[in-house]
């Protein structure tokens, strides 16, 4: 099972998206891809904020992901390991949303971590492969 990332999301959806074609390829190539509802807020987040797309089309491409990635919500045990491993894996301010998606991914038994930005995932997912699109 492959855990989806906001980043491979985000360039996924946004056709100007400098990245675009990897990341598409990358939702579409990965074997049950999966992701979480937090990821989706964060993909929202990453369009109207960083990238200013309109809400109307954002909130579209945000949900449009549905058809092609399984979203699940997070239980409390992900938000209780994310924070109870956070001193031993060096976790501090937002690195926790990284290590709640690496617990997440972790409980739902990912092999993969598909993602942009490894570096935040090297120590928070030691025991699942990081692959970079």
């Amino acid at each position: 099972m492959t855990f989806l990332d906001t980043g491979i999301m985000v360039g996924a959806v946004l056709k100007s998206h400098p990245e675009h074609a990897i990341c598409l390829a990358a939702l579409e190539d990965s074997p049950r891809p999966f992701t979480n509802t937090h990821a989706l807020a964060e993909t929202f987040a990453t369009l109207t904020g960083f990238y200013k797309v309109p809400t109307d089309v954002a909130t579209e491409l945000t949900l449009s992901l549905r058809d092609s990635v399984a979203v699940e919500a997070l239980a409390l045990a992900d938000y209780e390991t994310a924070i109870r491993e956070s001193r031993s894996r060096g976790v501090m301010g937002g690195g926790i949303y990284d290590s709640l998606h690496a617990s997440f991914a972790r409980r739902k038994k990912a092999v993969q971590i598909v993602t942009r930005n490894p570096s935040h995932f090297q120590h928070v997912a030691p025991d699942i492969e990081i692959l970079i699109p």
